[in-house]
């Protein structure tokens, strides 16, 4: 369900914009409060962008869209060791790229990070040289153009 922000009485107000909304709305209670999760904004055709890079990048490794992702959210440190406080064995549980969980301005910087960790650990275990030439040449370009 989503709403939209309507500010004309001096005060802004959530406003239902699909049927979703207009129902869920429709069944509370007057004047009991509703908790809403917000997400972060994202610029949607940037992330796009990368994830679609990244998929072009595992089918250039004959790998999965998630592998390289994790290989890439461990290789820039976006990561956290589990198991150590219940006695388990230790264990690397990587961070996750939604909008709930990372901003707009750490996805660009986890993206510049990835790009140095393609360049010099990915691109050489592409084995076709034209495939792994025109990734380079796609993957490397500075983000926002």
């Amino acid at each position: 369900m989503r709403f939209y922000v309507d500010q004309k009485g001096g005060q802004p107000a959530l406003m239902p914009f699909d049927a979703a909304a207009q129902q869920f709305l429709a069944e509370q209670t007057d004047g009991e409060p509703i908790e809403v999760e917000v997400f972060h904004p994202r610029d949607m055709v940037e992330h796009n962008r990368i994830m679609g890079q990244i998929g072009e990048l595992a089918k250039a490794l004959k790998s999965t869209h998630e592998k390289v992702r994790f290989e890439l959210l461990y290789a820039t440190g976006n990561f956290t060791i589990v198991g150590e406080m219940t006695g388990g064995a230790p264990a690397v549980a990587v961070n996750s790229m939604s909008r709930h969980s990372m901003k707009d301005r750490e996805l660009h910087l986890f993206w510049e990070e990835s790009r140095e960790v393609i360049r010099t650990r990915l691109l050489p275990l592409i084995e076709d040289d034209a495939e792994r030439n025109r990734l380079a040449e796609k993957l490397l370009q500075p983000a926002f153009e």
